[in-house]
Parts: C-alpha cells; structure tokens; sequence
C-alpha cells in the first residue's frame, strides 16, 4: 500500500508541474508572438489565444512522454496482475527504459512471478509425489489382505502376510509423520521448546531405536562419544539422528560398519556418521535433501525420500548445518554442525 500511495504522490506532483510548465512556456511563446507581431505591424491584441494555444500543445506532448513512460507500464503491470489472479504464472514485464521506479517495480514483479511459479511446481510435484508413495504401500496392504482371505492359505501364510501388511502399515505411518513435520516446520511452526539434554546419550538411543532393523544385518558400530550436553529441540533432534542411521543401515552391506563421531569446538557442537554402504553418484549427491528424491531407485520400497530432507529442515531451525560426501561404493558420510 505504501508503494501505491508513493505513486499517486508522484502523479500528482507531475500533474502540477505540468499544468505549472504549460503556462508558463505559453506565456513565454505567446509574449514572443506579440513581439514578433508588433515589429512586422501585426497587431496582436491579446496573448491569451497564443498562451491556450501553446499551452494545448505543450500539455498533449508532456502529457504523450507521461502516458509512454508511466502510465502505459502502470497498465501493462495492472494487466500482468490480473493473469496472475487468474493462475497464469508465465506472465513477464518487459524491461522498461525510463524512471528508475517503474523499471525496478517491473523487475520486482518478475522475480515475485518467478517465485510463484517455482511454488507451483513444486507443490504439484508434492501432491504427485505424496500420491505416488501412498500407492505402493496401499498396493501392498490390498494385495496380501486378498491373500488372506483365500480358503487355501495356510496358519503360517497367514502369518507372513499379516506381517507384510504392518511392515507396509508402518511405512505409511511414517511417511505421513515425516510429511506433517516438514509441514510444520515449513510454515515455521515449532512444536517444543528448546531444552538442555546429553547429546551422547542421545545419539546412543537413537542407535537402539532401530536395533532390529540393524542387527538382522549384523552391522557393527564404530563410535566416539564424549559426554557433551547441549541446549536444543531435543525430540526434532532425536528424528534427525534415526533418519539418517536408517538411512546407513538401509545401504550398509551386511556386516558392515557405522561409524559415529562427536567433538566440541568452542560453542559448536559437531557429529559426523558415516556407512560403508553403496555410496552416492555426484548428481545424486546434490539431491540428497531434496524432498521425495531417492538416489538408489532398486529400494525404493524401503523408504519416502523425506527423511534427509526432514533432518536438514530441524538443523537448519536449529541454527546449524548438514552436509554429506559419498563416493560410489564406498559408503556415505554426513556432517551435522549445531
């Protein structure tokens, strides 16, 4: 609003001047007309037609630069906006030559249209994405309940398939928290307060959290955990460490290795976990955080895609840092700075 009432001031101001110049050059023009009347024996008894006249012109040509380097890019920004309402994002402004304000009120308008666009897509490729991962899952469930119900399935068929129902029961669940989370957490929604906890300890817990998931696959853990106490989102936190070990045991080769570092440097607090498991391409490398990307698409049934881009989302609101380094069959390594 502050913006629109700096341009009506300005509009203003231009009028006055306007109507202000017009005068005066037709005041000027019409005294020389007089002038040059008087010494060729023209008798001109009044400026006032000369002055109208003069004025006439002088408004129509101002009024003419006005209309090109103000009032047309005000039109064609007020149109941009209207397909905007309407949902077109494609919209741009042309860089206007003329005032610095319209040429930078243009320049601002793109970069908001862009903005726009950008979140369009991504919250199209959400919807698809979250429509995508609910199907396998759901798939899953539908498959193995019809099973069920078959006169031919035996006790211990039964079994195996009430157990892959809650395996692909608890995927949903998951996915469903780690969507909520990244919710909240987008709209800068924080669901605790920040508490003083041992961080050794927790990263302990985390570990034997997801004790069947990794002792079926007899990995070992590596780790240097000195006794370090911090102040912080201590359940947010606790989410970042599960996610990222399941993530290393997930591509840990049976009876691989996990490796855990923690040290403090000065007000900064730093925790390095690293795998030996299958390891990342550089373009998958750079997608790492992304939001439903999943660089090994062979296990694609084992995990949502969000659970990097949850752990990034809580360090980052926790005034810190996450970064990773992988190399192709040679395991992954993640960097937590808090």
């Amino acid at each position: 609003m502050k913006g629109f009432r700096k341009w009506w001031i300005y509009l203003i101001v231009i009028s006055f001047l306007t109507a202000v110049l017009s005068f005066f050059t037709g005041l000027i023009v019409g005294y020389n007309i007089m002038r040059f009347g008087n010494r060729f024996g023209i008798l001109v008894r009044s400026p006032i037609i000369p002055i109208v006249v003069t004025a006439g012109f002088a408004i129509v040509g101002i009024g003419g630069f006005i209309s090109i380097k103000i009032f047309r890019p005000i039109s064609q920004i007020a149109n941009a906006l209207g397909e905007v309402g309407n949902g077109n994002f494609s919209v741009r402004l042309n860089d206007w030559d003329g005032l610095d304000e319209v040429r930078a009120l243009s320049h601002t308008f793109n970069e908001m249209v862009q903005e726009l666009e950008e979140t369009e897509t991504l919250r199209n490729d959400f919807v698809s994405n979250v429509s995508h991962e609910f199907k396998t899952p759901l798939a899953s469930i539908e498959g193995y309940a019809t099973l069920m119900m078959s006169p031919e399935a035996s006790a211990e068929e039964m079994k195996n398939y009430a157990r892959r129902i809650m395996t692909s029961t608890a995927q949903m669940s998951v996915l469903i928290g780690n969507i909520l989370a990244l919710s909240r957490l987008d709209t800068g929604g924080i669901p605790e307060e920040k508490t003083a906890f041992s961080l050794d300890e927790q990263l302990r817990e985390a570990i034997l959290s997801l004790e069947p998931r990794w002792s079926e696959k007899n990995i070992a853990f590596d780790m240097d955990l000195p006794m370090i106490n911090i102040t912080g989102y201590e359940h947010l936190l606790f989410q970042v460490w599960t996610n990222i070990y399941a993530n290393a045991v997930k591509f840990s080769p049976e009876g691989g290795c996990i490796r855990t570092t923690l040290e403090q440097r000065g007000k900064r607090v730093f925790v390095t976990i690293g795998d030996e498991g299958i390891g990342m391409a550089p373009q998958q490398l750079r997608h790492a955080f992304d939001k439903f990307y999943q660089a090994d698409t062979a296990h694609k049934a084992e995990g949502n895609g969000l659970g990097l881009a949850l752990a990034k989302k809580i360090v980052e609101i926790s005034g810190g840092k996450i970064s990773a380094k992988s190399e192709q069959g040679k395991g992954t390594e993640f960097m937590i700075e808090l």
